[in-house]
Parts: structure tokens; C-alpha cells; sequence
């Protein structure tokens, strides 16, 4: 795949416009499937467009997370339904072996648009007020990968209820390594397994000076602590970018608990005043993955999740330089008194990992 078929994205307003623009521009078909998708000033423009595209006759198919698409509003569903867009609620109906709490809690964590077979979108991008000043990573592609996206989307649509026949021409299209080896990293909720997982730690064994990670919650497992020591026992520079503040407070405090260990260890950890919702690792000038995998528990064994690795040079720089000019902004964890831990401050992070803890089943 060409650099030209790439295109990166840096905050969720810039997403949303290209994204609109090319939904604007379909003359076949729409398929999107997201976590959060709210009939509010950011998606309602979104979801009118989508009702006059299906009015025209274009195949329109959303798939939204039951969980995260909450407040998602009953009479623009009905709208929706109405005007002929394909809409379906996300609840995992497979893998009844897994027992009800998990899946009851397996979302589809994902983030992928496709527009008419040949355009489209992957990141960690969302649609919702609340998220248009945030810091994400949303790419736009073109070339065989998008035959992967639409095999993914194909299978989430079946999992919700979708009829099987509708999509059945995508199902074809395999994962294979793609041109470049840029490849596609799709996660299932599994127990003991995550593709995601393995490449953040891969990152650090595989690296020659520099790792960098960005995400917007932060929950290492004992495997990714022990790379990261090798690593920096290796000469490694390690850069960790996460936010000062979270959307979702128990996450922020789970964070804070491991700077001692990051501090320790040598690692690098730069706090984004503004909220930083982008997630992907960069190792060296080789390769970088982006996508909606979160550097935490959940996102590994509990969600469905799409990433992209990347191995071209040129995007890969432009990636770096969007994150580097993010850390830039940001302040270093040991020059910020404010996160001098408090025995109160002490509590409340030990009290959030044991409620982490308790959630994933962990001892």
C-alpha cells in the first residue's frame, strides 16, 4: 500500500469531517460500526445524513454497542429504522460457554467505517460532544485492507442479529498480511489471548532505541512489566503518553498507581492536560500500531477490537511527529507536584485497582 492511501488524523473534530465528507460522497454503500454514536450536537448531523443516503437507496448498516450507545435516543432509532438504515444494538449472543457476566460485559470496543467497498476509516475515534476537542488517532485508507475491515464488520453484524446473507459476500475476504506488511489487528474477547497485547509487548523486545505508547488508560499486566524492564535494562527509551485527567475517573486513578514502577524503571511519562483519547504504540522508525485497543485489561481479553499496523516510513513519521508535538505539550510526570501521592490519594488508587481487579476476576 502506498503512503498516498494513508491519511492521519489527530483530534476528533478533524475525523469527524473527513468521515462526513466521505459519507456525503457514497454512491453504494455505508457500513460503520463504533462504540459510542450519541444523537446529540456532534452525531445528529451524522445521523441525518445517513437517513437521506438510505432514502437514496444506498446500503446503510450501523453497528453500535448496546452499552456504550446507552443514551442513544429511542425516537432517532425509530427514525433511523424508518428511512431504511440497517441498525443494529451490539450484545454478544455467541460463546454462551464464556458464562453471563462476560458476556454481558464483551463490547465491541471497535471503530471502523467503510465507504462504497473502497474507502475506509480505523482508530479510536467515537461520536459525541463531549469528545470534539479530544486528542485521538483516526486514519483513512484505501487498498486491500479495506477487504479486511469489511470481513470484520461482516461478523459483528452477524454476532448482533444481522442476517448472515446480507453480508455473506464479505466473509470471503481473509486477514492476510497485507502489502508492506501493514496489517489488520482484530481482538476477540478470549481469556488468555490478545493480538493487541502480544504487539504492545513485542514493541519492547523487538525495539532498538525507542518505544513510545499513547493511550487514554493505562493497566499493564506482569508479562508487559517485564518487557518493559528488559527493554530499559537494554538501553531502551521508553515514553509513555497518558492523560492527566480521564473521562472516566477510576481509570485515572488505576493509572497513578504504577508511576512509582514506571519511575523506577526509567520510563518516560508525559501527562496531556487535554484529554488524549488516542491509542498505539510507535517502535523506532519501523513500525507503529493505532487503533482502539487501550493499554489495559479490558481492551485485551474483554472487548472486541480493531488496530492497524503500519511499516510505512512516511506515515509512520507523520504519526511520530503528531505524538511527539502531543508530548511537547504535555507535562513530565516529575516535574508535577500535583500527582505527589497523599495517604488519601494512596487510598483511593488502591481502592480503584482492587475494584479493577475485582471486575476482571483478578486476584
Amino acid at each position: 500500500m502506498s503512503q498516498s492511501n494513508y491519511k492521519i488524523y489527530s483530534t476528533s473534530k478533524d475525523a469527524w469531517d473527513a468521515m462526513y465528507q466521505a459519507i456525503s460522497s457514497a454512491k453504494k454503500s455505508i457500513y460503520w460500526e463504533l462504540y459510542i454514536f450519541l444523537d446529540d450536537e456532534a452525531g445528529n448531523p451524522f445521523f441525518d445524513l445517513l437517513e437521506q443516503k438510505a432514502k437514496e437507496n444506498i446500503d446503510v448498516k450501523i453497528v453500535v454497542d448496546s452499552w456504550g450507545s446507552f443514551w442513544l435516543s429511542n425516537r432517532r432509532v425509530k427514525h433511523l429504522r424508518e428511512s431504511g438504515v440497517d441498525l443494529r444494538f451490539f450484545h454478544e449472543r455467541k460463546k454462551r460457554y464464556r458464562g453471563w457476566w462476560k458476556r454481558l460485559w464483551s463490547r465491541t470496543h471497535r471503530k471502523i467505517l467503510v465507504v462504497d467497498e473502497l474507502i475506509g476509516f480505523i482508530g479510536g475515534v467515537n461520536v459525541g460532544s463531549e469528545m470534539r476537542d479530544w486528542l485521538d488517532i483516526h486514519v483513512r485508507l484505501e487498498g486491500n485492507v479495506v477487504h479486511s475491515l469489511l470481513r470484520a464488520f461482516a461478523k459483528s453484524y452477524i454476532i448482533c442479529g444481522g442476517e448472515k446473507k446480507k453480508v455473506r459476500q464479505f466473509l470471503k475476504h481473509k486477514l492476510l498480511l497485507l502489502p508492506g506488511n501493514d496489517e489488520l489487528i482484530l481482538d476477540e474477547p478470549h481469556e488468555r489471548h490478545s493480538s493487541a497485547r502480544s504487539k504492545y509487548t513485542d514493541a519492547l523486545s523487538q525495539a532498538r532505541e525507542r518505544v513510545i505508547f499513547f493511550s487514554p488508560y493505562y493497566f499493564p499486566d506482569k508479562k508487559f512489566l517485564l518487557a518493559l524492564w528488559q527493554a530499559r535494562k537494554r538501553g531502551i527509551r521508553v515514553d509513555l503518553l497518558i492523560p492527566f485527567r480521564t473521562d472516566v475517573k477510576i481509570m485515572t486513578l488505576v493509572a497513578y498507581t504504577w508511576f512509582s514502577i514506571l519511575k523506577k524503571a526509567g520510563v518516560k511519562v508525559h501527562l496531556s492536560e487535554q484529554m488524549l483519547h488516542g491509542k498505539g504504540v510507535i517502535v523506532d522508525d519501523d513500525w507503529a500500531m493505532v487503533g482502539s485497543s487501550n493499554l489495559e485489561q479490558t481492551s485485551f481479553y474483554n472487548n472486541y477490537e480493531a488496530n492497524l499496523q503500519i511499516e510505512d516510513k512516511t506515515t509512520i513519521k507523520s504519526l511520530k511527529d503528531i505524538v511527539e508535538g502531543w508530548m511537547v505539550k504535555s507535562k513530565h510526570l516529575h516535574d508535577n507536584p500535583s500527582i505527589e501521592r497523599s495517604r488519601w490519594q494512596r487510598f483511593q488508587q488502591w481502592l480503584a485497582v482492587k475494584l479493577y481487579e475485582l471486575w476482571h476476576g483478578e486476584k
